[in-house]
């Protein structure tokens, strides 16, 4: 194994390290912000393991394809790359994001909304 297989492996294993431990603070009701906090590092670990991974594919098999004399073979990394990101859903996942803190506000606007159990905006 590489370098760069093993740097990202080693990644992996500590991004599994993490969501077990948001497991367990899922389980303990531990502060919402805490765990949003940690589940977000998760998601930007997630990333970086993406972009290494994506890096490593342009520099070898899209590299590779390209210089071929066979248009089709450049024609298919082009539509494998294109496939992955219309998969990811980014956008739908912050559009939704900002419905959901939409939501929340105009939940908190309105007279006697619900407080969360963790003392959000109980009396003191």
């Amino acid at each position: 194994m590489d370098q760069e297989t093993q740097n990202l492996l080693n990644r992996w294993k500590s991004i599994q390290g993490h969501a077990r431990a948001v497991e367990k603070m899922l389980e303990d009701d531990a502060y919402c912000v805490d765990v949003l906090k940690q589940t977000l590092a998760i998601q930007g670990a997630i990333e970086k393991v993406n972009a290494g991974i994506l890096e490593r594919h342009l520099r070898t098999c899209v590299t590779t394809a390209i210089a071929s004399e066979d248009p089709a073979e450049r024609e298919q990394v082009i539509a494998e790359l294109m496939d992955v990101f219309k998969g990811t859903g980014h956008l739908r996942r912050v559009a939704s994001a900002g419905e959901a803190i939409e939501r929340v506000a105009a939940t908190l606007n309105a007279a006697d909304s619900p407080r969360h159990a963790h003392g959000i905006g109980a009396d003191a």
